[in-house]
């Protein structure tokens, strides 16, 4: 009915993997619609990026990366922004699964029914860390996606030594500069893995073939070509991105997967979802322990070991902002992979009975992203961002400040500028406001002192006020140094500085 065997084969792994995709969309969609709004602290963000774009045809902050026009497109088919986007991130949670299954493939086998696929495969469905991960940052799945795609492609190449000409190099090259459009941090990943896997690929030649002039012209013209589009295009890797990495290192060492469950706290993980992390690691500690004893109990593939190993590189500041924390939460993604060479008997069995329970246990692990708890509370943010409108009527405002999620949510839902920054630009003062948040109500009427009225309270502790009343309330409380007071004002994420340089970046139009 199918042809030959080859022709059933190739059915065979393209219905599993289309199943297996549609199964992980599904479910996470499912986790997502739990919630009206937008799901992930930075969902908002993306929002006002499309909005703006679909509005007056430009984006809010410039930014060249594919995860709008691929938003874009589910906002086009569903007509509604909060709903695309949810379908849209579902539909990537997807296709993290159909690559991960399609990664598991070795260029050496047809069968799709051995272990690595249907293990990879139902782990992905199964995943509470990737739905938690792709409703908190799609456009980093999306760099984590391309990723996956360009370490396997690079498994299909196969040239013992540089002096040969590799063949099949077209895709790899592809996938790269796509992911460099993708996400910054995965695009740097992406090379890490590359330098990692000429050294081990070539390591009897490396240095006499690669620092030829040849190659080395090579190299010249890539990094021309991504410095050049870094230069065009706002929002890619950039010099002056090495900005954020200022302060990240920390002399004490932590170890991110027990930072994670100490920190983020055991209330806010499942037991499925702290399974997960605890089987990754572990499965890590083992590759890493068996890797230094040169044993062959797997063929580890070594350059994917060293750069999950770099993801856990301890002398990072624990920061859930912070590049440790990204670090470590696409660890958990990536570390699986190193099942891919599992040697075991009787695979097909095997395979079938570990992606029957984990498929099984999906239908209740999806269950342990929780909007309530994992993401800002939206619905008082509607209910102050309503009292704010109201208050503000007829006043024409140019300029919002406000905490960081705030802001996004209040530009989105009225379409008044918001910022989590003070304006490196002049505002009128009369149209410039602040929404506060942190402070106890009758401190904050006591430094407002005459000004008093002109503060209002909005519900939940969020005050809103002209930007000069905020401003001589700061000022009195540090004549009167009101330490307390102030550090009340910086829990509360009230924005005092302005943006630096390496974000102001953003701003430049194509």
């Amino acid at each position: 009915m199918f042809g030959n065997g080859k022709t059933r084969h190739s059915t065979l792994f393209f219905f599993l993997l289309a199943g297996l995709a549609v199964a992980s969309a599904l479910l996470r969609f499912w986790a997502f619609l739990q919630t009206p709004y937008a799901n992930g602290w930075d969902s908002y963000f993306y929002l006002v990026q499309l909005k703006s774009l679909e509005e007056t045809g430009r984006m809010h902050s410039s930014e060249a990366s594919l995860i709008y026009p691929y938003l874009r497109l589910f906002y086009w088919l569903t007509g509604d922004y909060v709903l695309g986007m949810k379908v849209g991130t579902a539909i990537l949670a997807g296709i993290f699964t159909a690559s991960v299954f399609w990664f598991s493939q070795s260029p050496t086998r047809e069968l799709p029914f051995h272990f690595r696929p249907l293990f990879l495969g139902a782990w992905s469905l199964f995943s509470p860390h990737l739905t938690y991960f792709a409703a908190q940052y799609p456009k980093n799945l999306l760099g984590v996606v391309l990723l996956v795609m360009f370490i396997g492609s690079l498994a299909k190449i196969r040239v013992r030594d540089l002096s040969q000409k590799p063949r099949g190099w077209i895709f790899p090259i592809f996938l790269l500069v796509i992911n460099y459009f993708g996400h910054r941090l995965t695009f740097s990943l992406a090379v890490t893995y590359l330098v990692f896997w000429f050294v081990f690929q070539y390591r009897n030649s490396f240095f006499s073939k690669l620092f030829s002039l040849k190659n080395l012209l090579y190299a010249c013209v890539a990094l021309g070509f991504f410095f050049a589009a870094g230069q065009i295009f706002p929002g890619l890797f950039h010099l002056a991105d090495f900005g954020r990495l200022e302060g990240v290192l920390d002399w004490r060492p932590q170890f991110a997967p027990y930072s994670f469950v100490s920190e983020f706290g055991l209330g806010r993980i499942s037991g499925w979802w702290l399974f997960e992390v605890c089987a990754v690691t572990g499965f890590w500690l083992l590759a890493v322990g068996l890797g230094l004893r040169r044993k062959k109990f797997f063929n580890t593939p070594t350059p994917l070991l060293v750069l999950c190993s770099l993801l856990l590189f301890p002398f990072l500041e624990w920061l859930f902002t912070g590049i440790a924390w990204r670090f470590f939460l696409v660890f958990i993604l990536l570390t699986p992979l190193l099942v891919i060479d599992f040697q075991i008997d009787n695979q097909r069995r095997s395979g079938l009975i570990f992606a029957a329970i984990l498929s099984f246990c999906s239908l209740f692990s999806w269950k342990s992203y929780h909007p309530k708890q994992h993401d800002p509370d939206y619905a008082a943010f509607a209910q102050l961002t309503e009292q704010a409108r109201q208050i503000l009527a007829g006043k024409y405002p140019e300029l919002i400040i406000a905490p960081n999620v705030l802001s996004e949510f209040f530009t989105f839902t009225t379409g008044v500028d918001a910022m989590p920054w003070l304006p490196e630009y002049s505002v009128d003062s009369n149209r410039l406001w602040r929404i506060a948040t942190g402070v106890h109500p009758r401190t904050l009427e006591y430094y407002a002192g005459a000004n008093q009225d002109k503060v209002r309270s909005l519900g939940y502790q969020y005050f809103l006020m002209p930007e000069h009343v905020w401003q001589s309330i700061v000022r009195k409380a540090e004549l009167e140094k009101d330490e307390d007071f102030l550090a009340d004002i910086r829990r509360g994420r009230n924005p005092s500085h302005i943006r630096p340089d390496w974000l102001l970046r953003r701003k430049r139009s194509f």
